[in-house]
C-alpha cells in the first residue's frame, strides 16, 4: 500500500481515545524567513509553545517562527493530510510516541547530521532518545517532557493511621493504604484510574508493569502481554477494584474524570504527572499531598512514563535549513526556555539545574524521566489507543472481571494478528 495512504487510513483508529495530540498551518515566507510549526495544545491554550515561540522571535530577526495550535484529536489527520498534499509545516511538535508510526510511514525527514554535531545528544533523557529512532536513524528530536507519579493525600492517610509524610513503596502497600482509606467511610476511596481510557491507562498502570522489570512490547513492538509481570501487574489494580477501594466510576471514566476525583479530596492515590502540580497548589490548596516514584511489586522497584512530545521536520518542508537550526535552539536555550514555564526539559542536564530547584516534588519527575519508559511501537494506534485493541480491551477485560489469563491470552493473539499485518 502506498505509504500516503497507509498514513490516512490508519488515522481513523487514533481519533477516538488520543487526548494528546494536535497540529496544522499555512507556509508564510516574506522578509525574515517564517517557519510554520504545528504544535498539539501543549498548556492552556497553546501557552507553552506560544511562549517558547516567543522567546525565539525576540532573539531572531532573520528567521521567525509561527506557531498554530490545534484540537487534540485533529493530530494525526492533519499530519497525515498535510504528508499527502504537500502542504504542510516546516515543524512539528509529535507526542513522542507517534514518532516511529510516522517515521515508518515516510513523513519525516531524517535528522541524524543534525543529531551527530551537536554536543549534547548524550543528555537527553533514554525513553525520548528511544522514541525518537526508526531503523537506527533520528526522526524527530527530544523537546518538551513530563512523566508520571504517584500522588497521595497526606490528609486521608493520616487519618487512616498512616505515615503522611511516606507514601507507599510496593503492590502491597498500595492495595494496604487503599483499604485503610476506604475503610474510613463517609465516600472516602483508596485509589483511583480512568479505567475506559486506554491513553491515559499507559500513563498511569503501565508503569506498574515495567518497575516490575516487566513489558507489554518488546524492543521492536513485537507483543509481549503474556509476560507473567504484566498479569501481576493485572491483578493488582483487579485486587483494589474488586475489594472496593476504587470508586464504581472509573470503569467507565473515559478521562473526563481524570483528576476530578483527587481534587475532591475523597481519593487517596492517583497516578498523573508533573501538569497537576500547578491545579493543586493554585485551585485546591485544601488538598495537602505527597507525590513519590510508581512502585512496582518490590520496595525499590519503581518507573514512569515518559510523556511530552519530540520536534520533526515534516517531509517536503518549505525551509528545512531554517528549521534545522531552530531545532538546535530548540533543545539547547530553549530547553532553558521550557524550564522557566515549569514544563520538564528532556534534556536532564537543564532539568537538574534549571527545573528541579524551583519545586521539592520536581526531583521526584526528573529521577522518574531517568528511569521511565515510552512503547517503541509502529503501530502504537492500533495497539493501544483503539477501543477494541489489544491494551483497550486487556484492562476493560482483566481489571474489571478478574479474568486475568484469559484476558492477556486475547490481547495476545490480536496483537500479534496486528504486528504481522503491519510486518508484511
Amino acid at each position: 500500500m502506498n505509504k500516503r495512504k497507509l498514513v490516512v487510513k490508519t488515522v481513523a483508529v487514533v481519533l477516538a481515545l488520543t487526548p494528546f495530540l494536535a497540529l496544522t498551518s499555512n507556509a508564510n515566507a516574506a522578509g525574515p524567513v517564517t517557519l510554520t510549526f504545528w504544535s498539539r495544545p501543549q498548556g492552556e491554550n497553546g501557552g507553552i509553545v506560544k511562549q517558547l515561540a516567543d522567546a525565539y522571535n525576540a532573539t531572531h530577526t532573520d528567521i521567525q517562527l509561527k506557531i498554530t495550535i490545534i484540537p487534540a484529536n485533529d493530530f494525526v489527520t492533519k499530519v497525515a493530510t498535510a504528508y499527502q498534499s504537500g502542504e504542510g509545516p516546516d515543524l512539528t511538535s509529535v507526542d513522542l510516541i507517534y514518532v516511529p508510526f510516522l517515521a515508518s510511514a515516510g513523513a519525516l525527514e531524517d535528522l541524524s547530521s543534525l543529531v551527530a554535531g551537536l554536543s549534547y545528544k548524550d543528555k537527553w533523557d533514554p525513553a525520548h532518545v528511544k522514541l525518537s529512532m526508526y531503523n537506527k536513524k533520528w526522526y524527530s528530536l527530544p523537546f518538551t517532557g513530563d512523566a508520571s507519579a504517584l500522588f497521595y493525600n497526606k490528609d486521608l492517610f493520616k487519618k487512616a493511621g498512616l505515615d503522611p509524610n511516606k507514601g507507599p513503596a510496593s503492590y502491597q502497600e498500595v492495595i494496604d493504604a487503599a483499604k485503610k482509606i476506604t475503610a474510613l467511610g463517609g465516600g472516602n476511596k483508596g485509589f483511583y484510574f480512568s479505567g475506559a481510557c486506554a491513553g491515559c491507562q499507559v500513563f498511569t498502570f503501565a508503569p506498574a508493569i515495567w518497575a516490575s522489570g516487566g513489558d507489554m512490547f518488546g524492543p521492536i513492538g513485537e507483543p509481549k502481554f503474556t509476560d507473567p509481570k504484566v498479569a501481576a501487574g493485572l491483578r493488582y489494580y483487579n485486587t483494589m477494584w474488586k475489594n472496593g477501594y476504587v470508586p464504581e466510576g472509573a470503569k467507565t471514566d473515559d478521562g473526563k474524570n481524570f483528576a476530578s476525583m483527587f481534587y475532591s479530596g475523597k481519593v487517596g492515590m492517583q497516578v498523573s504527572g508533573s501538569f497537576m502540580i500547578p491545579e493543586l497548589t493554585t485551585n485546591h490548596k485544601d488538598i495537602n499531598f505527597g507525590i513519590v516514584p510508581i512502585p512496582g511489586p518490590k520496595k525499590g522497584q519503581s518507573s514512569s512514563f515518559n510523556g511530552g512530545d519530540n520536534i520533526a521536520l515534516l517531509k517536503g518542508a518549505a525551509h528545512p535549513a531554517e528549521a534545522r537550526e531552530f531545532l538546535k535552539w530548540a533543545t539547547n536555550e530553549g530547553q532553558k526556555v521550557l524550564a522557566q514555564q515549569k514544563v520538564l526539559p528532556t534534556r536532564m542536564d537543564i532539568a537538574k539545574s534549571d527545573y528541579v530547584p524551583q519545586n521539592p516534588y520536581y526531583g521526584v519527575f526528573y529521577k522518574a524521566a531517568e528511569v521511565g519508559v515510552a512503547p517503541w511501537s509502529t503501530v502504537y494506534p492500533a495497539m493501544v489507543n483503539d477501543a477494541n485493541g489489544p491494551w483497550s480491551r486487556l484492562i476493560t477485560t482483566t481489571i474489571f472481571s478478574g479474568e486475568i489469563a484469559k484476558g492477556v491470552a486475547a490481547a495476545q493473539k490480536t496483537a500479534e494478528k496486528i504486528y504481522k499485518t503491519a510486518k508484511k
